[in-house]
């Protein structure tokens, strides 16, 4: 995962922001106040890691067996570390 500050592209200041809980959210720099959101590749990789993690739990429940469950649980790890280790943040 990537360990890069995100910056505003407003003030060019370091912000603080998790994806986890915030795809598809507005939120605002802590320096200048300006409206921020994350980039469209980071809630495209949070909603797809969404569905993977939909996909593993009813595999699970549902007893499509481990076939299913396995390659879902992986794909959701996976897009899940994507979208935060390539986070970026844009004007909203």
């Amino acid at each position: 995962m990537s360990n890069a500050r995100l910056q505003c592209p407003q003030c060019s200041q370091p912000v603080a922001a998790n994806p986890l809980g915030k795809w598809f959210s507005k939120f605002a720099c802590p320096h200048c106040g300006a409206p921020l959101q994350f980039d469209a590749v980071t809630n495209l990789l949070g909603a797809a890691g969404f569905a993977a993690f939909f996909v593993m739990v009813n595999a699970l429940l549902m007893d499509w067996g481990r076939e299913a469950a396995i390659p879902a649980g992986i794909a959701w790890l996976l897009l899940l570390g994507a979208s935060y280790g390539l986070r970026r943040v844009v004007g909203a």
